[in-house]
């Protein structure tokens, strides 16, 4: 599995001491992820997992086909579309001949990672992308996934809006779909509420298999894309909107089904 995001960077305490002094006591990151990787590791320890913080994701997630080839199943989450669209730089220098390169009508520019992603699915491999902040669309839409690449592997439609739902009250989830192997098995009665998640539609030849909220919004959606299964979470998966759901008895063993059912295991 190739896990990105759902991570953050912290910095501080920042101290002013005086009109001419401030302090910066600390910065690190924050990692969120291993909610998720190691209570999948504990119900099912054959599925491993890299990781790539969010903060690295931008010069760190594969560049070639090749790379992304050696994993069943890639997973963003709370990962806006520029991190993977642009790059630390625009092009390799070194590779740049400007005289040959107007001769031959040709530009030397780095992949579109957007691109790789939906080849990889179209050629059987798993993609899944679970809500927050900067997922689907996101905050003011700074999550900006729709007409993209990626956006057409999806089985949901995103909006150029904030497709934002919050709920402090809590959302609660009903499964619609207890045959699946992504939700068999579970006493999704016990689910704990979340705090949010992104709304979303569902599209044509996608199967909804829960809806969250008073207005039953979709929840868990899968469909196939080429030769590859896809899935939309539409909560976050760890914090913040997930923090009840990581808690629940029977967290790691759904994430455990939903990953080998993307990889095509079940």
């Amino acid at each position: 599995m190739l896990y990105a995001e759902d991570a953050g960077v912290v910095i501080g305490p920042i101290i002013f001491e005086s009109p001419f002094i401030i302090e910066i006591k600390d910065v690190y990151i924050r990692d969120w992820s291993h909610y998720l990787i190691n209570a999948v590791k504990e119900t099912n320890p054959e599925i491993s997992f890299d990781y790539i913080h969010s903060i690295d994701a931008y010069r760190r997630f594969p560049r070639k086909y090749e790379d992304l080839k050696k994993y069943d199943v890639i997973i963003l989450s709370d990962v806006s579309s520029e991190v993977l669209a642009f790059y630390p730089e625009f092009f390799p220098i070194e590779e740049l001949r400007e005289v040959e390169l107007l001769e031959k009508h040709k530009y030397v520019g780095m992949p579109n990672r957007l691109k790789l992603i939906k080849r990889f699915v179209e050629e059987g491999g798993g993609f899944l992308m679970g809500g927050g902040w900067y997922s689907f669309s996101g905050r003011f839409g700074q999550g900006a996934w729709y007409d993209t690449p990626v956006a057409e592997v999806l089985p949901v439609k995103i909006s150029k809006l904030d497709d934002r739902v919050e709920a402090p009250d809590g959302a609660f989830v009903k499964v619609i779909g207890k045959d699946h192997p992504v939700t068999k098995g579970l006493p999704w009665e016990t689910c704990p509420p979340f705090l949010g998640y992104n709304k979303v539609e569902p599209k044509e030849n996608a199967k909804v298999l829960a809806v969250i909220g008073d207005n039953e919004d979709p929840f868990i959606v899968v469909g196939e894309y080429g030769k590859g299964r896809v899935m939309a979470f539409t909560s976050d998966p760890v914090l913040h909107w997930g923090i009840n759901f990581i808690k629940w008895k029977y967290y790691g063993k759904f994430w455990a089904q939903t990953l080998r059912w993307l990889a095509k295991k079940d």
